[in-house]
């Protein structure tokens, strides 16, 4: 499964399963753009490494990366979860949707209650 899949994945259960008090959101950091909107963004605040979802949960903010199974974080990806804790932040990530998941419920991004079986989504 591709980053992109999985990130569309967590979306979707997020949407249908998320708790309502929560705030989050993806940042749309890794698509292909031209020399000059890339430019023109970086001074817009676009930050390389930002994590792909953001969460505010209980008063606290998570940074969430995702990766595939066999994906590995960069370099860009460790300062910015280093200055996410400095900040106060958790900077969260996950190979693969299993550990996505298991993260996602640790941090209690759920409705109370809500089982989800990751092998019937796979």
């Amino acid at each position: 499964m591709s980053e992109g899949n999985l990130q569309t994945h967590l979306c979707k259960l997020l949407t249908a399963y998320g708790r309502p008090d929560i705030c989050w959101f993806a940042v749309p950091n890794g698509e292909k753009r031209s020399i000059k909107t890339a430019a023109r963004l970086k001074q817009q605040g676009v930050r390389p490494g930002a994590a792909d979802l953001m969460f505010v949960i209980d008063g606290r903010i998570f940074g969430l990366e995702l990766k595939t199974e066999v994906g590995t974080l960069s370099k860009v990806q460790f300062a910015f979860g280093e200055d996410l804790a400095r900040a106060g932040g958790e900077y969260l990530f996950a190979f693969g949707l299993e550990q996505a998941i298991s993260v996602l419920i640790d941090i209690k991004a759920f409705r109370p209650n809500i089982h989800i079986n990751v092998k019937g989504l796979m």
